[in-house]
């Protein structure tokens, strides 16, 4: 009897899979920089907290949240990802609960603790873990499309915190988004999530049987025309003429860009739903009539190799993409964290830093299926240096920056790098260690980026009180990106059987 069944589709059950991978990556918000930033300031005045205070605090709860992570990755390959999607959305709206109740720097702490466990770590850990088990060949695409969670969350996070704080306060905003876990996130898990597809009688990427040759077509100019056109419109919401950004209401453009990102989405699965045709006579083309060395070749070129933890530790490029994975989550995190003080010390309003956050998400959204689509078919180790390259461009950009407009580039820049930093720091693993033991080994990798990005607010925080200002700090952030790039270049996949003589 087939286990855990669920109800037939008319097609591939990973794309509901996929859906709900990106509603976790989503709901990891409430732990992600991007919307605690927000509460950062309303801290500050309500607990008379300073700047490095808050930070300190932030930085240790991630940094005990990134050593503990590798337990979630051990717990996931005992008892899958259903299950345990399941109790870290339960936790993570305990967390919010929690963080709507601090009276304290001691219950500050652990609740932050909680939100970058359960957040940052576990709801971004789980959906990347879950993903690669569905897809193969379709790897990168699958992940693009789930990382259209990750940069919703991005985009809608800042703003959304921001009207709800302003319009509430900060504690119901907190309790706003644990009712949403439990009434939205909990239930489409326990419904709809199954761990492997052979649990359904599926196979990976939906190939359900061998009698049609299925033949690959190009989309990529349709990737290029909604991923561009998304792009020059999402660019001129945030008008650049400084009288407007100074008059920007915040509500009416987040209704804005819901409507932009759905619609672009709709787009996007017009182009996915027929991304494969049949050739007959009248267009299908049987696969009895190929050789029958094609015919194994398509059976057995799903038998991925899969690499434990203590193999895999024991490879080269392992340590070296493991130190490449951190240097995003730390440069990021960092400017995300002071990028109000930053562009303060430019004279450049909170709403334009704002305006910038919610920017990079929704410029990244659509670089992000070019990233996915050339992941597919270039070495994931050349897309990672291409990312730490537009890193380098992009902190180079931050460091010039003196007006609204240079602000706004500056957003764009960092929109792309986030475009292909989402699905080169995802697919890089399964891609290079397989995916039977991918909990233990990415849950190694998700907390190197955790303590990147506890690391990641303190150095810009001492720099500001050293020399007045954060240039000098943007200047030793740009070496960790380009040297990341040398390294990623110069590391391709570990040849199992040089490792296993």
């Amino acid at each position: 009897m087939i286990k855990n069944k669920v109800t037939n589709t008319s097609f591939y059950y990973g794309w509901v899979i996929v859906f709900v991978s990106a509603l976790g990556v989503f709901f990891s918000g409430p732990g992600q920089t991007y919307a605690v930033s927000v509460f950062i300031d309303v801290y500050r005045e309500d607990f008379g907290f300073s700047p490095s205070y808050i930070s300190s605090l932030y930085s240790a709860a991630t940094l005990l949240a990134g050593f503990l992570l590798f337990t979630i990755g051990k717990l996931t390959d005992l008892y899958g990802q259903r299950l345990m999607m399941t109790i870290v959305g339960f936790a993570l709206a305990f967390a919010t609960f929690w963080n709507a109740m601090i009276i304290g720097p001691l219950m500050m702490f652990i609740g932050f603790f909680m939100l970058r466990i359960f957040g940052q770590g576990s709801m971004t850990l789980l959906p990347n873990t879950l993903v690669p088990q569905w897809f193969l060949r379709k790897r990168g695409r699958a992940l693009s499309v789930m990382a259209i969670g990750g940069f919703a969350g991005a985009a809608l996070f800042p703003p959304l915190n921001v009207f709800l704080v302003q319009t509430f306060s900060w504690r119901i905003t907190w309790v706003i988004w644990g009712v949403a876990l439990l009434v939205i996130f909990v239930p489409l898990v326990i419904i709809f999530v199954r761990n492997k597809p052979d649990d359904i009688g599926e196979i990976m990427d939906g190939r359900e049987d061998l009698k049609v040759k299925v033949i690959k077509t190009s989309r990529l100019p349709l990737f290029t025309m909604i991923s561009l056109s998304t792009l020059i419109v999402l660019t001129l919401i945030p008008t650049i003429n400084e009288y407007l950004l100074n008059t920007f209401v915040w509500f009416p453009s987040v209704v804005i860009r819901i409507i932009l990102l759905a619609v672009t989405l709709m787009a996007l699965i017009v182009v996915l739903r027929k991304r494969y045709i049949s050739k007959t006579t009248n267009g299908v083309e049987k696969i009895d009539d190929q050789p029958k060395s094609s015919v194994k070749e398509m059976i057995t070129e799903d038998n991925e190799i899969s690499w434990t933890l203590k193999e895999a530790t024991k490879t080269k490029a392992f340590w070296v993409i493991l130190f490449c994975v951190s240097i995003p989550a730390m440069t990021n995190t960092g400017i995300t964290f002071h990028l109000v003080s930053i562009f303060e010390t430019k004279n450049l309003s909170m709403e334009l830093s704002a305006i910038i956050l919610s920017l990079m998400a929704i410029i990244g959204f659509p670089v992000t299926f070019i990233s996915g689509y050339l992941a597919d078919r270039i070495k994931v180790n050349h897309i990672l240096a291409i990312t730490f390259l537009i890193h380098v461009v992009a902190i180079s950009w931050l460091f010039l920056v003196q007006s609204a407009t240079g602000a706004i580039i500056y957003g764009v820049i960092w929109g792309l790098a986030h475009g292909f930093e989402r699905i080169a720091l995802n697919i890089v693993w399964p891609n290079y260690f397989g995916r039977e033991h991918l909990g233990s080994i990415k849950s190694i990798a998700q907390s190197a980026m955790v303590v990147g990005s506890a690391l990641g607010p303190l150095p810009f925080g001492y720099f500001f009180e050293w020399f007045g200002g954060f240039s000098e700090i943007l200047i030793v952030m740009l070496l960790f990106p380009a040297i990341a790039m040398l390294l990623a270049w110069f590391s391709p996949a570990p040849n199992y059987q040089r490792y296993h003589r």
